[in-house]
């Protein structure tokens, strides 16, 4: 399986750099619904969530020499932590474009890494659903249960996970660590 990367791009180049990169990779662009009044009639209408965001399908070497081939100037977003591409696994981005076309309004793009977020709120695994096996933080914002995660050094909240079960991975460590104790003394 091919994994992801992505760019950030000015508003006015996303068109033609998409359409460059759509001859050679597979792209997503996460997309938010908005509404507006034209006249008389409510217009439905979609707009890039974080207008210039791109993610591209392929290995990291690949995509960077055809950037620099086709689009000079134009480098894939380095992760933070390693001052390297980000990289991100196909099974977590198929996670992610699935909950954008179901429901795109649930998906928050948060300001602050996930280091941020972590501090006094409990790592949960989800069990159930469309994101059965992701991991992040339990947080309430805006009276919303929200799971905070990270996708390729990107920090995303997904709201209205009080419906999908899950797990708090702390106490299950906590209980394992416990059993295999007990497991030892014997």
């Amino acid at each position: 399986m091919l994994s992801w990367c992505y760019i950030y791009v000015r508003n006015y180049r996303v068109k033609d750099i998409l359409h460059i990169l759509e001859q050679k990779f597979n792209v997503f662009v996460h997309k938010t619904v908005k509404y507006k009044q034209v006249k008389k009639h409510v217009v439905k209408e979609e707009v890039p969530t974080i207008s210039g965001l791109v993610f591209i399908q392929g290995e990291v070497s690949d995509i960077q020499t055809y950037l620099n081939s086709k689009c000079p100037g134009v480098y894939l977003m380095k992760d933070r932590r390693t001052g390297l591409p980000a990289v991100i696994r196909d099974k977590s981005m198929q996670t992610f474009i699935r909950m954008s076309r179901v429901s795109p309004y649930r998906i928050r793009f948060m300001q602050h890494p996930i280091d941020y977020y972590s501090t006094g709120h409990p790592l949960v695994k989800i069990t159930s659903g469309i994101l059965d096996g992701v991991e992040g933080y339990q947080i309430r914002i805006s009276r919303d249960k929200c799971l905070v995660t990270t996708i390729g050094g990107l920090t995303i909240a997904i709201g209205g996970i009080s419906k999908e079960n899950f797990e708090n991975i702390d106490e299950y460590s906590d209980i394992i660590r416990s059993l295999d104790s007990i497991k030892e003394e014997s």
